[in-house]
Order: C-alpha cells, then sequence, then structure tokens
C-alpha cells in the first residue's frame, strides 16, 4: 500500500506542473494542508521535504513553502561520471526494436530484486554508432506494469524513459541506484551484437527510484570490452578544516 505521504507528494507534484502553483507562488501552510486532505503534519512535512529534495519548492522559517520548478531536476549528479554519458557523447542512435508485457520468471526477479509472478512492461533497446553501425550498447528496459500506458510514445521519445513517466503520471524519480559488473555476454547477445562469442562486456543496471525507494523502471544494459573506453576523473576537495 502506498505510503500516504508519498500519495501527497505525488498530487501536489501534479498539482504544480498542471499550474495550479505557479512558479514564484507559495503553497499552502502545513497545518492548512493536513486539513485539506486530512492527514498529520508529519506526513505533510515529509511531502514537502520529498519535493524540496527533487527542486520543485523551497521552505525557509519565516517565509513559507515556495514553488521553485514546474517539473523536478532535470538532471542528476554522480559521484563518478556515468559510463553510458561517455559512449553517447560520440553519437549514438538510440533504436527500440519490441515493446511487449512480460511476467518476470525466478531468474528475472533475481536480476531485478523483485518477486517472481510480477508483471512487467520491457523494452528492448540498444545504441548503434551512427558512423559505422556498430552495436555500442544492448539492453532491456523494465517500466513498472502500473505504468504501461507510455508504451505507445517510447519510440519517438528524445528523453529518458523516466522522464515520460514523470510527465505522463505525475511521480518524480527521487534517486537511480547503479551497479556495474563485469559479465561474459551471452551468446544470443553475441550474435545480435556481431560479436565472438565468450565476449567480454560491463553490466550495467539501473533502477530508478520513486518516493518510496521503489522502481518506476530498471533497466540492464551491456558494453561490450572491445567497442568500449572507460574514463574517471577523480578530484580532491576540502571538506571540514584546514589539515584534515
Amino acid at each position: 500500500m502506498e505510503a500516504r505521504y508519498a500519495k501527497l507528494s505525488d498530487f501536489l507534484t501534479r498539482q504544480i506542473a498542471e499550474g495550479f502553483y505557479p512558479v514564484g507562488d507559495y503553497l499552502p501552510s502545513e497545518q492548512k494542508l493536513a486539513e485539506e486532505f486530512a492527514v498529520s503534519r508529519p506526513t505533510v512535512r515529509r511531502a514537502l521535504d520529498h519535493l524540496a529534495e527533487i527542486g520543485l519548492i523551497t521552505r525557509r522559517r519565516g517565509d513559507g513553502t515556495r514553488v521553485l520548478a514546474s517539473r523536478p531536476f532535470a538532471d542528476y549528479s554522480y559521484t563518478t561520471k556515468p559510463v553510458d554519458d561517455l559512449l553517447y557523447g560520440r553519437g549514438a542512435e538510440r533504436v527500440v526494436t519490441s515493446i511487449e508485457s512480460i511476467v518476470a520468471d525466478t531468474e528475472l526477479a533475481s536480476q531485478l530484486d523483485s518477486q517472481p509472478g510480477k508483471r512487467w512492461l520491457r523494452v528492448r533497446q540498444h545504441r548503434s554508432d551512427q558512423k559505422n553501425g556498430d552495436m555500442l550498447v544492448w539492453g532491456n528496459v523494465y517500466i513498472d506494469w502500473q505504468f504501461r500506458n507510455v508504451a505507445g510514445q517510447i519510440a519517438d521519445y528524445p528523453g529518458f524513459i523516466c522522464d515520460l513517466i514523470e510527465e505522463t503520471h505525475g511521480i518524480a524519480v527521487s534517486e537511480i541506484q547503479q551497479q556495474l559488473r563485469p559479465v561474459i555476454i551471452p551468446p544470443d547477445i553475441c550474435q545480435e551484437m556481431r560479436l565472438p562469442e565468450q565476449s567480454l562486456g560491463l553490466e550495467m543496471t539501473r533502477r530508478y527510484l520513486n518516493s518510496q525507494k521503489k522502481p518506476v523502471e530498471i533497466t540492464i544494459n551491456i558494453f561490450p570490452e572491445m567497442r568500449s573506453a572507460f574514463q574517471f576523473t577523480l578530484k580532491r576537495t576540502r571538506q571540514g578544516g584546514a589539515g584534515k
């Protein structure tokens, strides 16, 4: 069951996006929101804290809660720059090959950290080098079944699928968890990417989480070793006092 604060957060996100609360205006007080939606003030406070985290509002004591933007931050910050950003910078075309309903078996459920029998909308896609046509990235996108009505827009949508889900359903992705691991690329994917069997690759799994830390979308991408070059830059920053 969805938590009360999450429902309130999603509702206010939609109202802000639709201009009910324009940018620059103030939201009602915590007390008034609590009375209007028949919830406790701690529930309202938690919902507003989430809106502040994703950049929709600012909260200052003595000044109230002010609307900063009509939609959440368009970008996310990373500890290290993600591998796919580096690859796509060279010029890569996104191609959607199929969109279908699936039910997760035990193996897939384990990959998605989900339950067997859960239904997902699966999008098969890849990115190819625009110069030579080589497939740079093979991937599957798994979308929570409740957001399946975005299926018809995915192929032509220019941005991230999570942005499309946000726009369509009035929710916000508050966190992205990313995991990288080396893999031997499965034979069927080697064939699809025109790679020798037993080729090495890097598997990237991303979980796009809502305010309740539940995934609205999970992507599993494979980058072939022979077509990928990865570079990470670490910078020293001063934290605390001098000499630490």
